[in-house]
């Protein structure tokens, strides 16, 4: 479910930030903010909760990439200055993006390996 649930949840974030950002100082970085911030929390907690508490290891619960979601939905408002094109191709373009960026993330756990004789994937 995290490749649907996570652009949807953490988009609310992102256009409060960025109207915010938008109205009030004209700056298009709220996104990219946000999900900085997300990040860094996301990060600590996983840090904190898995490793230090329970000793699982972090790289199975590794936060998700949205910065380049992010940013693209950044840069859409910059150049649309826009809110209606920022909330239809922005955010079309942020839930696109968000699977693929997540890829080089996953790919040590996408090689083949034999265990006893057995193939697993």
């Amino acid at each position: 479910w995290w490749p649907i649930v996570t652009p949807i949840t953490t988009i609310t974030f992102c256009a409060a930030l960025q109207y915010y950002n938008w109205v009030n100082y004209r700056q298009p970085f709220g996104a990219t903010l946000t999900i900085l911030a997300l990040g860094t929390g996301k990060g600590i907690a996983v840090f904190t909760s898995w490793m230090w508490w329970s000793n699982y290891p972090p790289n199975f619960v590794m936060p998700a990439t949205l910065l380049p979601s992010a940013m693209v939905l950044d840069i859409v408002l910059l150049l649309t200055r826009h809110w209606t094109l920022t909330a239809v191709v922005g955010a079309w373009m942020y839930a696109i993006l968000f699977y693929p960026s997540n890829w080089p993330i996953f790919a040590y756990s996408h090689i083949p390996l034999v265990v006893d004789g057995t193939l697993l994937s």
